[in-house]
């Protein structure tokens, strides 16, 4: 049976290359499948970027072995890696930094404090890189872009950074909980998303962060409060310039501080797990194809699949256009990746359907 499909490079590549492997698995004669178009026009979709894809993964794209489902597609190494949490990567992407320097206003904030002329804002960085270090985590600006910028919940943040963080080094660390004390009276109120780090600084100097700050184990609340008073002579001297810290750095404290005593964290669901311990994997990745679209126009190829320049009857795909910028035409290749596995479903029963 001759195939001839049309659609956008996603939906028609990864449909033609599930249709042709599952009738090598089954041992039938192989359909002719062919995509009309040419295949030098299709669009690129290029790294660094890291999800969880069985789809992808099964049609060889940036696939590991035994790594499962995690697909890694490398890039230029001053590229942002592009990631997505969600299974399939049919959710929110976001982009984490490469080169050193970060992408999140928090992240960025800490690495001007960390090279600062002045010794104090020097002592300031240093002393939040120990918490981390304390907690096994790595100063990377990477992981302080999950830490602070992931679109999942705050304390869904704070679990996949540990596991990223730790992934990384290879150690473990101490209980983030290990810093809360136990409850008296009613749990704070976190704070709401995007308080500007001015707000921030005048709801501690006021008194409206006692409640958070009273979660904290008396030697902690002493030491964050020691710190906060620092950030806010910084600030008193530069304007406020890196208070994005301060505004990322309580925002994910709020929300620590409503665990209730002898409470875990949230645990990450498998796809978003895969993803932060593959994070290391995603950062140092070199060579090997940086276009996803090149990968599954190989293994089309590889599997018998031709590219035609006209056909009788085409079967017709979904064919919506790619956005032109890097981050939304991986959210467009993913979705189309992940829509061609119910297409191909449908051309396979008309191939059974046709042999039988």
């Amino acid at each position: 049976m001759d195939v001839a499909l049309k659609g956008n490079s996603p939906v028609a590549l990864t449909a033609g290359i599930l249709l042709l492997s599952r009738a090598r698995s089954f041992g039938i004669p192989q359909p002719q499948v062919s995509i009309l178009g040419d295949p030098t026009d299709i669009t690129p979709v290029l790294g660094p970027a890291i999800l969880h894809s069985h789809v992808l993964a099964s049609c060889g794209v940036g696939r590991e072995v035994g790594k499962g489902a995690l697909v890694v597609i490398t890039g230029p190494p001053d590229a942002p890696l592009l990631v997505s949490l969600a299974q399939e990567g049919l959710g929110s992407w976001f982009a984490v930094d490469s080169g050193g320097q970060g992408l999140h206003p928090g992240t960025r904030a800490l690495m001007r404090m960390s090279r600062d002329p002045r010794p104090a804002a020097r002592e300031l960085g240093k002393d939040f890189r120990r918490l981390l270090a304390r907690l096994g985590v790595p100063a990377e600006p990477a992981l302080l872009d999950l830490l602070f910028g992931a679109p999942t919940p705050p304390l869904t943040r704070i679990a996949l950074t540990l596991r990223a963080g730790r992934e990384m080094t290879g150690e473990g660390g101490g209980a983030v909980t290990s810093f809360l004390s136990p409850v008296y009276g009613e749990l704070p109120d976190p704070l709401q998303p995007d308080l500007p780090g001015e707000e921030t600084l005048a709801r501690f100097r006021d008194g409206r962060l006692d409640g958070i700050l009273g979660r904290l184990r008396p030697d902690h609340r002493d030491a964050a409060e020691d710190w906060l008073r620092g950030i806010g002579a910084l600030a008193d001297e530069d304007g406020g310039r890196d208070l994005d810290l301060l505004a990322a750095v309580a925002e994910v404290l709020s929300h620590l501080a409503v665990l209730p005593p002898h409470s875990m964290l949230p645990p990450p669901d498998a796809a978003a797990d895969a993803v932060a311990t593959g994070l290391v994997r995603a950062l140092g990745a070199a060579g090997g194809t940086q276009n996803a679209t090149a990968s599954l126009v190989e293994i089309f190829r590889f599997l018998g699949g031709r590219f035609t320049d006209s056909a009788a009857h085409p079967i017709q795909l979904p064919s919506s256009l790619p956005p032109p910028d890097r981050l939304g035409r991986w959210k467009w290749f993913a979705a189309g990746a992940a829509e061609a596995r119910g297409q191909a479903d449908v051309l396979w029963r008309r191939v059974m359907d046709f042999t039988s």
